[in-house]
């Protein structure tokens, strides 16, 4: 048999306080938890969804300059400005797209800006043209290298990206 004698209703009351305070912490400790976690799984999907803007909007710049090339629109005659993003590769520098003001307005080629964020912008290059076996010599086959950058939404996040393009 338990003797309950020993056990007042007063000291039964303290430990059932002392009890819901403990649980009432615990029970902060993991609120604050879960929100401090949503809250960074709320910035990583921001950041994420930033990333792919600039992706895309980059994307898009280097499509809109293969465009151009293909129908003619910039021609290698073009390039021998080099300038107003139309430039013939100078091996003897470092590479342009590294040194490039990508916000002048002067230097790129500004594309499109998607709804969000800054205007893609891109760069083409002239490299050496090639006379592919049984090609004429006359009529060589041009190769341009198409830099895009493009930043996201929060102007964070840039992208750069190169494609290579044969025209003959």
């Amino acid at each position: 048999m338990i003797d309950l004698s020993s056990h007042s209703p007063k000291t039964q009351r303290g430990f059932i306080l002392f009890m819901t305070l403990v649980l009432i912490i615990l029970l902060t400790i993991l609120a604050l938890t879960q929100v401090s976690l949503n809250s960074t799984q709320t910035r990583l999907a921001a950041n994420a969804t930033d990333a792919e803007i600039s992706f895309e909007k980059a994307e898009g710049a280097i499509n809109e300059a293969v465009n151009y090339l293909l129908n003619g629109t910039y021609s290698p005659a073009s390039f021998t400005l080099n300038g107003n993003g139309l430039y013939v590769l100078d091996q003897n520098s470092p590479s342009l797209w590294k040194t490039v003001n990508w916000s002048g307005s002067t230097s790129v080629i500004k594309s499109f800006q998607g709804g969000t964020g800054d205007q893609a912008a891109y760069i083409i290059e002239k490299l050496p043209s090639v006379i592919q076996p049984g090609q004429n010599a006359k009529n060589p086959t041009h190769i341009y290298r198409i830099t895009a950058r493009s930043a996201g939404a929060s102007g964070n996040n840039a992208v750069i990206l190169q494609s290579t393009l044969r025209v003959q």
